[in-house]
């Protein structure tokens, strides 16, 4: 990812992944992301409804590393890295990744990531790494139920907009991405990532 690549913006969209796919099916670059202000159809894993008022962090990024169909799972990784460093980095305490790609700070849920790979072969295509996060939120805009199980950076006293996080997260995730796997493996499992591991 360099500087400089294409973003983006809507203020409202069904899904910022479905968007990045078309876009990267048509030859965007890698590093090209979608930003919205609020999704009416965000969803993450086994298609489950994510939520996405006015307030939160809704990016898509469009991804077309040099690795083997094989690390696909590996960028879920990559994903929630990105958010736990981005989140640290704004002051954030207490983080920690649920396996495999939530982060979670104090217990509950700020973020979630959702990657959508396109293989190719044996290698990867490319794939759309889709993060929302929590930044600031209503009460109004939560279903109750989900009030005690989830956080925001404003929630826990963290004044920051969501375009300042969107740097820090674009900051965080061109960072990665030259790391080495064995070096993305040992974070993710040095901030939590194994510990709630189901068997398989």
């Amino acid at each position: 990812m360099n500087a400089g690549v294409p973003v983006r913006w809507f203020a409202e969209v069904e899904s910022t992944n479905d968007i990045a796919r078309e876009w990267a099916l048509a030859g965007a670059p890698a590093g090209a992301l979608v930003v919205a202000a609020r999704q009416t159809r965000g969803r993450g894993r086994r298609e489950r409804r994510w939520l996405s008022p006015a307030g939160g962090l809704y990016a898509s990024f469009v991804l077309r590393p040099d690795w083997p169909a094989s690390e696909a799972p590996s960028l879920s990784m990559v994903g929630a890295l990105a958010v736990y460093r981005a989140l640290g980095d704004a002051g954030m305490k207490e983080l920690r990744i649920k396996w495999p790609n939530d982060v979670l700070c104090r217990g509950r849920k700020i973020s979630g990531v959702l990657i959508e790979p396109r293989i190719g072969g044996e290698q990867i295509e490319f794939a759309v790494m889709g993060i929302g996060v929590n930044v600031a939120r209503l009460p109004a805009d939560t279903p109750e139920e989900l009030l005690a199980a989830s956080t925001s950076c404003a929630d826990e006293g963290v004044d920051i907009c969501v375009d300042e996080l969107q740097q820090l997260l674009v900051a965080s995730l061109r960072e990665l991405l030259v790391e080495s796997l064995a070096a993305i493996r040992a974070a993710w499992v040095a901030a939590g990532g194994q510990d709630a591991r189901p068997e398989l």
